[in-house]
């Protein structure tokens, strides 16, 4: 049991950490690259999958502010306390029972 604990925090780690980067390449691609008229359908999937946490925290709290769209950053700093504080726990709770 102690081993599917600590697995499960270390995926869940990873999990956010690559969610983090995903979602800051996403709103740098969205500041940097010129807008395309019809993305391919490879680009619509990952922009989806990027969004899901995003869109979760754009449901539970209104996060525009003089048409400034703060869920990404907001989503940001959830996913890393996340990571600190809950994902963290349950590596060393693994540890622990081990």
């Amino acid at each position: 049991m102690a081993d599917w604990i600590r697995t499960t925090g270390w995926l869940f780690t990873v999990l956010g950490s690559l969610w983090v980067v995903l979602i800051v390449l996403s709103q740098a691609a969205v500041w940097l690259l010129p807008s395309r008229k019809k993305p391919g359908l490879i680009w619509v999937l990952a922009g989806d999958l990027i969004e899901i946490p995003v869109n979760a925290v754009r449901r539970t709290v209104p996060t525009v502010y003089r048409s400034v769209d703060l869920a990404p950053w907001l989503t940001i700093l959830v996913l890393v306390l996340c990571k600190a504080f809950i994902f963290r726990a349950l590596i060393y709770l693994g540890m622990l029972l081990r």
